[in-house]
């Protein structure tokens, strides 16, 4: 099986991958709280194994991958109350992403997927990805992995249809890759609300809000219902949803430019 963690590469072969359309794939994630029964870990972790299963699915089907070591250090200033918790600034997560990508492009890689693990990063990382295309002049997606195999999750799932935060789907994940983490002797006291409307007022309008405005645990969903099986099975959705996205020659294409160079009369 071909490597896919670029930090276990020698240096020359990143080399030759930069001369195969290889499709970089940056983890970004958070070290945060996750309840009482979970480690502070667990974003970076899950994104971590994601990144890996995808391009190794990606490879095999014929579209090099490789996976760049997670930024584990995110926007999480929501979770600070409850411990445990690293965040940075806007402007810093920015320059951190920017850098990384700025130095692998200049070895001659050219397609970069941002891909987040952690739900206070999702707006950004987008943004991020604007700013890097604009400036660099080479394509850089962002995606969310539990977003990206919604579809997917939402078949596996008993008491959410998606991620939210040291909730089933989570628990059920960290199952798989670190069991012995998982604190399993009381979930029923590690339930929370099963959604974050609390970020959201009138129909469309976003504030802002410390975790602790909705939940006394740091949890939010239902952990009693997770299991090592749906664990297996969330890891290999999210795998087959990000590779298909990583094959799709749309995904990295150059943009259409559709402008007209003299508006009609009608536009006069």
């Amino acid at each position: 099986m071909m490597e896919v963690e670029w930090a276990r590469l020698k240096a020359f072969e990143t080399r030759q991958l930069a001369e195969q359309d290889t499709v970089v794939i940056l983890p970004v994630a958070a070290i945060e709280q996750h309840g009482p029964h979970l480690p502070v870990m667990v974003d970076s972790r899950l994104v971590a194994e994601v990144a890996r299963l995808s391009a190794i699915e990606s490879n095999e089907a014929g579209q090099s991958a490789v996976v760049l070591p997670t930024i584990w250090h995110g926007l999480s200033e929501h979770h600070m109350e409850f411990g445990g918790t690293v965040t940075l600034d806007m402007q810093t997560f920015h320059l951190v992403i920017r850098g990384v990508i700025e130095s692998v492009a200049r070895h001659g890689f050219s397609k970069f997927m941002i891909l987040n693990g952690h739900g206070g990063n999702i707006t950004a990382s987008e943004i991020i990805a604007q700013d890097i295309t604009l400036e660099l002049g080479i394509p850089v997606v962002a995606v969310t992995y539990w977003l990206e195999a919604a579809e997917r999750f939402s078949k596996i799932l008993i008491n959410q249809s998606s991620v939210l935060h040291a909730c089933e789907a989570e628990t059920s994940m960290m199952l798989v890759l670190e069991p012995e983490l998982v604190d399993c002797t009381d979930l029923e006291n590690c339930r929370g609300p099963l959604d974050l409307n609390f970020l959201k007022t009138g129909f469309s309008a976003y504030r802002w809000r410390s975790l602790s405005h909705v939940t006394d645990n740091g949890v939010i969903g239902d952990p009693t219902s997770a299991s090592r099986e749906k664990g297996l099975q969330l890891f290999e959705a999210a795998a087959a949803s990000l590779s298909e996205l990583i094959i799709s020659p749309e995904t990295f294409e150059s943009q259409n430019n559709l402008r007209v160079e003299k508006l009609p009369n009608t536009y006069k």
